[in-house]
């Protein structure tokens, strides 16, 4: 009996499934830009005359015959980009860019066209105080275009810092398995500098860098504010209700201690918040680690973002992370672009991330090779970093 409930169930099963097929191969196809972020930009240096920029298309099936599909400029959407990104650009003047060859072609029983190049000429005559924006987007295909039809390539001026890290819900370690971070260790006085951007603070604690249990610099706790930074240090903590992290806001945090005295001091954007304070940690500090798994309880290991378990990650954008073995000065600190460059050779910098890859999940150390992995964690679902264009500093209006 069983079975004679059963075959008619199958076969309506594979009646559907007969009928879903012929649903997908008879839908009207259509065209569309394969790019995930539609947003391309084109940074203009000192010298920089000529730059290059690339489109292309996919149809939503295959067809049995060569397909073709044109480019060109979609001055209309110059309103939708300055919308949806909050900006006021400008469509990019005729001159500064061309499409020699506007028309691709899929061929027969593909899904996609080559790249097309799109030239952007005489960029050395642009004024750079404007922010300019070239649409470029499918304008002739024989079927329908889909909405991301469209890519906006922005023409702007390249600052100091061009891309950042997003680190929310992500961390890094030591990217060899060994000890290696050698100029991380004996470390009798010690400055740690971070350009941070919190969009807020959801969880209790938040962590910038350094060991838990050890000596960590971390935002929040039980009994402080959670956008409050404090140093966590196995002979107690220090902290200041001054230390308070705005959101949505770059800061540039420099924090010095000297384990001869305990003193320490906290600087945002060069001054200092509050007064100085004195800690109990008075041994030289070691954060030359191995690579650490991302696993709860883990408290034996060098980390940025990470402390005791994955749902400690800084809820925001990092840039120029630095590990300096001396206290810095006042004067030091407030160096004209401090906040945003440091040569990789100054005295006493033993390590320098500046996180600015921009794809991948590696930070390279500038300073000595100590690079840093984004590792997964599946259990608290730890990502691999996000990248953010920005454009810092930030010019005064």
């Amino acid at each position: 009996m069983k079975h004679k409930i059963y075959i008619p169930a199958l076969a309506c099963i594979g009646l559907l499934a007969a009928s879903c097929q012929d649903d997908m191969e008879n839908f009207p196809n259509k065209v569309f830009s394969p790019t995930v972020n539609p947003v391309s930009s084109i940074l203009v240096q000192e010298g920089t005359t000529d730059a290059i920029g690339y489109v292309s298309a996919k149809m939503a099936k295959k067809e049995s015959y060569d397909v073709n599909i044109t480019f060109g400029v979609m001055a209309d959407k110059v309103d939708a980009y300055n919308s949806i990104y909050s900006q006021e650009a400008e469509l990019l003047p005729e001159g500064y860019y061309t499409i020699p060859q506007p028309t691709a072609t899929i061929t027969a029983g593909l899904v996609a066209t080559d790249n097309v190049a799109v030239d952007f000429i005489n960029l050395a005559n642009l004024d750079m105080d404007k922010l300019y924006v070239l649409p470029v987007g499918i304008v002739s295909a024989p079927f329908a275009t889909m909405d991301n039809d469209v890519t906006y390539f922005v023409i702007r001026e390249a600052a100091i810092i061009n891309v950042v890290a997003d680190m929310t819900k992500t961390a890094a370690t030591f990217k060899s398995a060994e000890a290696e971070a050698y100029q991380l260790s004996g470390l009798t006085q010690i400055t740690v500098e971070a350009l941070l951007y919190p969009q807020s603070f959801p969880n209790m604690l938040a962590t910038v860098m350094g060991k838990e249990g050890y000596f960590l610099v971390r935002i929040g706790d039980a009994g402080i504010e959670p956008n409050q930074l404090q140093l966590a240090t196995s002979n107690g903590n220090v902290t200041d209700e001054a230390w308070r992290f705005d959101t949505n806001k770059w800061t540039f945090l420099t924090f010095t201690y000297d384990t001869a005295t305990g003193e320490t001091k906290v600087y945002f954007d060069g001054v200092q918040k509050g007064s100085t304070q004195y800690g109990n940690f008075l041994s030289a500090i070691d954060w030359n680690s191995g690579t650490g798994p991302f696993t709860d309880g883990s408290n034996s290991y060098f980390y940025v973002g990470f402390a005791w378990n994955a749902d400690r990650w800084f809820p925001g954008y990092m840039s120029e992370l630095r590990v300096w073995n001396r206290v810095l000065t006042s004067d030091e600190i407030n160096a004209p672009l401090h906040f945003y460059t440091v040569d990789a050779d100054s005295e006493g910098l033993v390590a320098y991330w500046k996180l600015n890859e921009g794809a991948g999940n590696e930070f390279k150390d500038s300073a000595n090779g100590y690079d840093l992995v984004c590792m997964p964690n599946d259990d608290k679902d730890v990502t691999r970093p996000g990248w953010v264009e920005v454009s810092l500093p930030e010019k005064s209006k």
